[in-house]
């Protein structure tokens, strides 16, 4: 991706520069908007900070008819109600920032308009944007120049921006974040200027298109921008902890849907954009991915880079290259028992429930990006262990038959859980509900629940091989179900590359729909039952646990790196997730 400056009408950066008339033509300099927010007169006032003998006081920037300069210094929550800067300070806020619908907040300016010093913005909870509202947040001489930066052509300046919470954005006009460290999440739902590069709202201000835009960004949660109708979103070189999610986003520009760069310690999910995710002319290398990569974004995704301009002065097509790429190595995995006891190899120890769990523990499911993991009590409780596990409470009401199982929300923020009647249980900001198996009469109870790679369905498995499928990610291949058994299916797990699945059996017996067949135990005398699986991201691995904690890795995406199976366990183990 070029230099974004705002300096004129189009993408600075040598001969990447793009002009107005047929590109997005965004980064117009805010002449009007960023005059009237640095010009002191008929600046909207805005009470002072805390000091060091004062409590810091909750404030309101800005109103529809007047912007407004919110001074450096510590606030206990900020209001923006109207334009908003950022111009004149530090500015360090202890509580929540608000953007009201339809109100603008610009923090991106690297110096002090009104004394020598910097300015920045400093965030200890969250930020939420409203319908129509506008967020730029942090700029960089790299990819997007400070407002106040006195060579926009040229930028030396930058300001990092902090948001210790999350960042959430509900149909707002447009997100703009450089160089920022969030910790929690950062969530884009709907909204955009529409499927058009015509200037509108506070953009038009700007000499510029609406648009969304994340770069150069360390983000502790999940990035996901979803529904978004704009001129063009992209988000390159941001590090995330968890999943990253770019779907359902239709943009007008043509060179749109750059999502490059990233390093995601969880999963990549991207599907139904237009244009579809590309090159462009970002130059950019692939994402690299700890988890699994779907759809747009899958390891066997190949996109011309750089894309083809066509037309006079155009240029052709550059050598096709993969739009993601596995993150090297091979994750360890934890296991877990009865009792809530967790077994961690190469993989973090996050705490355990043995000797405090009220109900026995059936199963375990991984927060994408190995940040943390949830047990889920057969009562309906969900024991969450690290710091990113809290989006899956469980149930405290009594159920008509035992859970037996969970699954994280591959895009994170939610999990879902199974009962035996085949209930489904969802939970979070992210793990819709698409149905269950409750209302049927079953021929055997079902015994586990996956999640559909793309985050978008879920599949029940019962003990006799049945397999039920819910959601438009999750597609029926088969079952087993009708056809006799040696054991019973214990277990599931989807493939993420073919989006198949397979089913486990008590004797290590492998059962294969649309999902390479890599080996089993069927024919192996053990010592104790298979109890479950896990797939590896890249689909070319599955590993199976025994009730004694024993291990067996097929393929050759799946390493051994150790077990229980040797120690005297005071609970039999029930299952095993991946980090």
């Amino acid at each position: 991706m070029a230099k974004e400056t705002m300096a004129d009408n189009g993408r600075a950066g040598g001969d990447r520069k793009r002009s107005t008339g047929t590109r997005r033509g965004r980064r117009g300099r805010g002449t009007v908007v960023v005059a009237a927010l640095l010009m002191p007169v008929g600046i909207l006032a805005v009470p002072g900070p805390a000091t060091a003998t004062t409590t810091p006081s909750a404030v309101t920037c800005g109103s529809s008819s007047i912007p407004g300069d919110l001074s450096g210094g510590t606030y206990s929550s900020v209001t923006v109600a109207g334009e908003c800067a950022v111009s004149a300070g530090q500015v360090v806020v202890t509580g929540n920032v608000t953007v009201d619908p339809g109100a603008a907040l610009i923090a991106a300016f690297a110096t002090d308009a009104k004394a020598p010093g910097t300015s920045g913005l400093t965030v200890d909870g969250d930020i939420s944007v409203g319908s129509g509202g506008t967020l730029i947040l942090g700029c960089e001489a790299a990819a997007f120049a400070c407002f106040d930066d006195p060579n926009q052509n040229s930028p030396t300046l930058n300001s990092p921006a902090t948001v210790k919470g999350s960042v959430t954005a509900t149909d707002p006009l447009g997100v703009i974040v450089h160089l920022a460290t969030i910790g929690g999440d950062a969530v884009q739902t709907g909204g955009g200027g529409g499927v058009s590069c015509t200037p509108t709202g506070v953009f038009a201000d700007f000499h510029s298109p609406a648009y969304s835009d994340y770069e150069d960004n360390t983000i502790g949660g999940n990035l996901r921008i979803t529904g978004l109708s704009t001129c063009w979103d992209g988000a390159l070189r941001n590090r995330v902890g968890g999943s990253i999610t770019f779907s359902d986003n239709t943009m007008a520009d043509p060179d749109a849907s750059e999502m490059l760069n990233n390093r995601a310690g969880g999963n990549l999910l991207c599907s139904d954009n237009s244009p579809a995710i590309q090159y462009g002319d970002s130059h950019a290398s692939p994402n690299v991915v700890a988890g699994f990569a779907t759809g747009e974004c899958a390891f066997g995704v190949k996109q011309p880079s750089p894309t083809a301009v066509p037309g006079p002065g155009g240029s052709p097509a550059g050598p096709l290259t993969p739009i993601s790429t596995p993150a090297p190595g091979v994750p360890g995995y934890w296991l877990t028992a009865t009792d809530g006891g967790v077994f961690s190899f190469n993989v973090p120890f996050l705490g355990s429930q043995s000797g405090l769990a009220d109900e026995p523990v059936v199963g375990m499911a991984t927060v994408p990006g190995g940040l943390g993991y949830d047990l889920a009590g057969a009562g309906g409780v969900v024991y969450q262990h690290g710091t990113a596990a809290t989006d899956c409470p469980g149930l405290t009401a009594t159920l008509n038959k035992p859970i037996v199982g969970i699954a994280a929300a591959p895009g994170g923020n939610g999990c879902w859980t199974a009962a035996a009647d085949g209930g489904v249980f969802a939970f979070g900001t992210n793990a819709p509900f698409y149905g269950s198996a409750g209302g049927l009469t079953l021929n055997q109870p079902i015994v586990g629940i996956a999640a559909a790679p793309g985050n978008d369905g879920y599949y029940l498995v019962a003990s006799d091989g049945g397999v039920f499928a819910y959601g438009p990610g999750a597609t029926f291949h088969g079952s087993m179900g009708g056809v006799h058994l040696n054991q019973p299916v214990v277990g599931m797990a989807v493939d993420p590359a073919t989006g198949g699945y397979w089913l486990v059996a008590r004797d290590g017996g492998i059962f294969s729909f649309d999902a390479p067949f890599l080996g089993s135990l069927g024919s192996t005398v053990l010592n104790q039952p298979v109890v479950g699986m896990a797939a590896s991201a890249t689909g070319t691995g599955y590993y199976l646990v025994a009730s004694d904690g024993g291990v067996f890795a097929f393929g050759s995406g799946a390493e051994f790196q150790g077990s229980t199976g040797d120690l005297r366990l005071v609970k039999p183990v029930v299952g095993m997730s991946l980090g």
